[in-house]
């Protein structure tokens, strides 16, 4: 489905991501973890247009969406396309109503005519955000702004979620929430690409993994696998 080759990301003249080579295939759940500051916001962003692929004398890459390259699209074109993004930090229309942000997310046509039925899907993944249809979303609380957040954006009726860090500034029970809802979403057949920094639950959840450190692919393969690795242990879950 999602397939990113050599993949070099520069802001101005700083190489923020080296030669990334990774695929996400339908049905998927992968998770991107690493440290701050290793460039996994950086790579969604990448991959949604959200921010050029700059040209040097190396060569930039290419990211394939279903086999199309994605070179020269614009944001909302990935988005007909089929992949949908949930930013950092549970990002909403703060002075907009719930149900305004939800209708925000299905602005394309084709994600317009099934409105009714995304609504019904969201509000069965998070019955919370129908109590609180006609809330400003600046009144919701942390943990009902990132299930807007994510319910926006399966609003776009996706083929594919990219979702950065999701469970960020969550108390520990949205936490285990979030990680369900993902995957629910999954479950549904959505495929999930999910940058994350909690390492045990975002493992625990995925079908495969990519370690991402100082811009390049560390290590990879099954999450079950990495899970159990010596190099996660230590440098991710303290053990």
């Amino acid at each position: 489905m999602l397939e990113i080759q050599g993949l070099n990301v520069f802001y101005g003249d700083v190489h923020i991501l080296w030669d990334v080579s990774m695929h996400v295939s339908p049905g998927e759940i992968v998770t991107v973890i690493g440290p701050n500051g290793a460039g996994k916001s950086t790579l969604l962003k990448a991959i949604v247009k959200l921010m050029p692929v700059a040209k040097d004398e190396k060569e930039s890459g290419k990211i394939l969406f279903n086999g199309q390259d994605l070179d020269g699209l614009s944001p909302e074109e990935t988005v007909r396309l089929g992949m949908a993004i949930v930013p950092e930090g549970a990002r909403v229309f703060p002075e907009m109503t719930v149900l305004e942000n939800l209708q925000m997310g299905s602005y394309i046509e084709t994600a317009r005519a099934l409105r009714k039925e995304a609504l019904e899907e969201v509000f069965s993944l998070f019955p919370r955000l129908k109590e609180r249809l006609h809330q400003k979303a600046k009144t919701l609380s942390g943990g009902e702004r990132q299930m807007l957040a994510i319910g926006r954006a399966l609003m776009s009726k996706p083929l594919l979620m990219l979702l950065d860090e999701p469970s960020l500034g969550l108390q520990p029970a949205l936490v285990v929430r979030t990680f369900a809802a993902v995957k629910e979403i999954n479950r549904r057949g959505v495929a999930v690409l999910l940058v994350e920094q909690n390492v045990q639950f975002s493992l625990e959840i995925s079908h495969r993994a990519y370690v991402l450190e100082n811009g390049r692919i560390a290590l990879e393969g099954k999450a079950s696998e990495l899970l159990g690795s010596e190099h996660i242990k230590k440098f991710y879950l303290a053990m």
